[in-house]
């Protein structure tokens, strides 16, 4: 008997070894399935996190870009304004020099001294404010716009008439430039568009 107790006794023990060497592996086997699950939770944050990165590298490689084609733009923006500035300055000039010469050459003719009849001048000084008034000013719902119509008439002679042909010529030639100067920056700036897509 004393043999089946220490039987017994090694079974108990030997269970109670067993059950705690199967608690242990349970206990690691649980530790390790969490671990495992902290590690693809962190792989799974890591890889949001590149993904993420990937996509705001993206976003400021596009941004910066775009920047630089707008500064390129504005650039040239302000290279033709110059372009332009400079041909206006030198239409005025080249206007104000053959007004001059029309002046000179027709200043000594009797004719040139005569003055216009008085509806012909008040028409053309009408329409030159009204051009006026329509560039600087080209909301036309304006209520305090001035009545031309009450203006007092100024009298022109035919010399001072014709003396305004060189500076309306030159007005156009500047108005001109300024068109091709704004069709040119838009056509540069399509075709910059263009290659920078």
């Amino acid at each position: 008997m004393v043999f089946g107790t220490v039987n017994r006794a090694v079974l108990v023990g030997a269970g109670v070894i067993g059950a705690a060497l199967l608690g242990v592996i349970a206990w690691q086997a649980y530790e390790n399935s969490q671990q495992r699950d902290d590690i693809d939770a962190r792989n799974t944050t890591i890889g949001t996190l590149n993904e993420q990165n990937r996509t705001l590298r993206q976003q400021r490689d596009r941004a910066q870009a775009t920047m630089a084609l707008q500064a390129l733009q504005f650039n040239r923006a302000n290279q033709i304004s110059e372009e332009a500035r400079r041909v206006r300055q030198q239409s005025g000039i080249r206007a104000e020099q053959v007004r001059r010469d029309v002046h000179t050459g027709i200043s000594a003719h009797t004719c040139s001294r005569q003055l216009l009849p008085a509806a012909d001048a008040d028409r053309l000084l009408h329409y030159v404010t009204e051009l006026r008034d329509d560039a600087l000013h080209p909301d036309t719902r304006r209520v305090d716009r001035p009545d031309t119509a009450l203006a007092p008439t100024r009298r022109l002679t035919w010399g001072q008439a014709v003396e305004w042909i060189p500076l309306l010529l030159g007005d156009i030639e500047s108005c001109n430039a300024d068109k091709a100067a704004l069709r040119r920056i838009d056509k540069d700036k399509a075709n910059e568009t263009a290659q920078a897509y």
